[in-house]
């Protein structure tokens, strides 16, 4: 059967949908006359004015300390977190709701399948990065026994109230058994029938409510006594009922968002996505299964677990809100663009970019690039750091990972695909040396140069015996058009260290020669790089030399080779 996969190709996009600086969700959610009655989030404020907590840790000496958000209306200060369990172990023993009706989460009490009650989960087995920050989630195993409830809340739907919630969560975090839930959960902590709870799930359940397309995980409804992608479900109903439901698609993305819609007219809707680019999806709009309306809700809220306790499911949770009122569709896109703009998974500050222009001036060709004069623009557009651990304000505020050899400024901190961004203007039409200084104790270090997005050369950084050993390399390049362009320098393999790049016009190379007299007798070629390596080899006859040379320098970086016989040395350039 063909089936219908959400799948994340791209780490963010833009979208259509205004997003209002600094607001959170539960602001968009008060707009529409649905507020949240419930805010958890373990990463973010969301509302645009909470400057308080937003979870506390606990430390195995029992000391608490909460984690607050950095600025208001911004994002998790982790470090807080970080500092007070150094040579610890911690556990998240709340999550503080940032609505005013404070309904916050601590350890399960005692319910039907946790006789003894929930334990903490551990602080730091989820980190993530979010808009450039680190943070954690909540990272529940199956049958753990962790989870969070509150059964004593206030303004959370009762009866047949309309209500709606969502949650973000790791996208590859989940499993088949019950059941990874957030939302609204029976107040006694046994299992009371039907239509006595409503809770998003997350997962790749069969058995309590049958098969989405693909092969999961999905977005699903615990109502109780099933696990609804549709309009049944039950206890193994998924045993004997294998048609998959055809719109609960699976989501194949790193962050999720999951989200279920309750409205007091007999039916539900669900939706989902990614929580890092695109709209959602609906994958039920319909009728509840026979029973199950009207609903009879109890008020609490439940995290990690079924309303019974059901400690099957594993997950991670990063944050959720549950609103009173059932919102439109059109605050739904509003909700989950904002979700996709707080950045969940990205290294990167997202924010308003700065404008890409020259460090200091134009560079003009020929002539000497610095590293670390690459242009203004920030992460992501004058540079591209993936490792922001690393940067630092040696020399200039926007450090891409600069570091100091002597009285040189040097480029060092990077990994494979970083780069630097240079505007420069190249005055001549000519072919030209690019001479880099390097250094590396590694071998088979190697970086490019790209002029316009189009790789230029490939320049490999030979084994100077340590990072401060520096020594100069030189491949030749074909001429660039005289005028305006954007060279980037990318790291290949990384492990060395860069000072600059000069590019000259090209010195007149010694040309294979002509041979007056040509034999068809076949010789044994040996190529060596500059560094005297010998880099490949080949048999071939003075005639059908250069063709065969012509064949061989395709899999090798641009540079200058010497090529050896019994009888002949020749130097070549071999330009790309």
């Amino acid at each position: 059967m063909k089936y219908t996969t959400i799948k994340v190709v791209a780490l963010l996009a833009a979208t259509a949908i205004t997003v209002y600086a600094n607001e959170g969700p539960c602001d968009i959610y008060a707009r529409a006359n649905t507020p949240c009655v419930a805010a958890h989030s373990l990463t973010r404020a969301l509302y645009g004015n909470y400057n308080g907590n937003l979870y506390q840790v606990r430390r195995a000496d029992g000391e608490t300390k909460d984690i607050p958000v950095e600025t208001m209306g911004g994002y998790v200060k982790s470090s807080v977190q970080d500092d007070f369990c150094a040579g610890s172990k911690c556990t998240i023993s709340i999550i503080y709701d940032q609505s005013s009706y404070k309904n916050d989460l601590k350890k399960s009490p005692p319910v039907f399948w946790l006789k003894e009650g929930g334990r903490e989960a551990i602080a730091d087995r989820a980190p993530i990065y979010i808009n450039g920050r680190k943070a954690y989630g909540f990272y529940r195993d199956a049958w753990s026994s962790t989870g969070y409830r509150n059964n004593e809340t206030k303004g959370v739907a009762t009866g047949d109230e309309e209500e709606s919630m969502y949650m973000v969560v790791d996208g590859r975090h989940y499993n088949d058994m019950c059941c990874f839930n957030y939302g609204n959960a029976e107040t006694t902590g046994n299992d009371d029938g039907p239509g006595t709870m409503e809770c998003i799930y997350f997962g790749d359940d069969k058995d309590w409510g049958g098969p989405g397309q693909g092969t999961g995980p999905w977005v699903a409804a615990d109502l109780e006594d099933g696990v609804f992608k549709g309009n049944d479900a039950g206890y193994m109903w998924g045993r004997t009922h294998t048609t998959p439901w055809p719109d609960a698609q699976t989501i194949d993305a790193d962050y999720a968002t999951a989200m279920l819609k309750g409205p007091n007219d007999g039916t539900f809707k669900l939706k989902g996505g990614s929580a890092q680019e695109g709209k959602l999806t609906t994958m039920w709009d319909g009728p509840r299964k026979r029973g199950y309306s009207p609903r009879k809700l109890q008020g609490a809220i439940v995290l990690g677990n079924g309303g019974d306790g059901s400690d099957g499911g594993a997950g991670t949770f990063f944050e959720g809100c549950m609103t009173i009122g059932n919102p439109p569709d059109s605050i739904d896109d509003k909700v989950q663009a904002n979700i996709v703009a707080a950045g969940y998974g990205s290294k990167i500050e997202l924010k308003k970019p700065d404008p890409i222009e020259p460090f200091k001036d134009t560079l003009t060709i020929p002539g000497k690039i610095e590293a670390e004069n690459y242009d203004k623009g920030g992460n992501g557009q004058g540079f591209l750091d993936t490792d922001i651990e690393n940067e630092n304000s040696l020399y200039r505020e926007d450090n891409a990972g600069l570091d100091s050899a002597g009285d040189a400024i040097i480029y060092g901190w990077g990994y494979a695909n970083d780069w630097l961004r240079y505007t420069i203007k190249v005055s001549k039409n000519d072919s030209l040396d690019i001479t880099a200084r390097v250094s590396s104790p590694s071998d088979s270090t190697f970086f490019s140069i790209l002029v316009d997005d189009k790789d230029i050369a490939k320049i490999t950084v030979p084994n100077t015996g340590d990072w401060k050993n520096f020594e100069t390399v030189t491949t030749t390049v074909p001429a660039i058009t005289a005028g305006d362009h954007v060279l980037k320098i990318r790291i290949d393999k990384p492990y060395f260290n860069l000072d600059w790049i000069e590019i000259a016009a090209a010195k007149e190379k010694t040309a294979l020669p002509k041979f007056s007299i040509r034999t068809n007798s076949s010789q044994a070629y040996s190529v060596y790089d500059v560094l005297g390596n010998r880099v490949t080899s080949f048999q071939a006859s003075e005639s059908s030399m250069q063709n065969i040379w012509d064949k061989a320098r395709v899999n090798l970086p641009g540079g200058i080779y010497v090529i050896k016989t019994n009888s002949k040395t020749i130097r070549i350039s071999n330009t790309k």
